[in-house]
Order: C-alpha cells, then structure tokens, then sequence
C-alpha cells in the first residue's frame, strides 16, 4: 500500500493531521507522509475520510486487487 497526495485537490481541511497526527504532518511547511506511524487499517480510514480526495491509496500488492 502507498499513499498519495496531490497539492492541487487539497482543500486543507485538516482532518489527517488532526486525526492522525504520527502519519500525517507538517514539517518545515511540507506535507509528509510517514506510513510507519500506524497500522494500514487506522491509514486507510483517515484517507477515506479526506473530504477533498487529496488522498488516495495505491495498493500495489496484486493479491489485494483480484
């Protein structure tokens, strides 16, 4: 599993950082990811709830996807 941003749909609701904060945050003005901050389980729900869709999933895994 890799999660990605894009910048342009983002509209800076907040609710990553804020929801999970070990994995989604902001360092020297720049978004970043860390995916070792918690479990895929905890990852997946806060990228569900981005209400901009900023973030997606991109499972790379091919047993996940058949």
């Amino acid at each position: 599993m890799k999660v990605t941003y894009n910048a342009e749909t983002c509209i800076h609701a907040g609710n990553c950082v804020n929801n999970l904060p070990a994995v989604f945050k902001i360092v020297n003005e720049q978004f970043i990811i860390d995916q070792e901050g918690a479990s895929e389980t905890e990852i997946r729900q806060t990228v569900v709830a981005c209400p901009s869709g900023a973030l997606q999933i991109a499972d790379n895994d091919i047993s996940k996807i058949i």
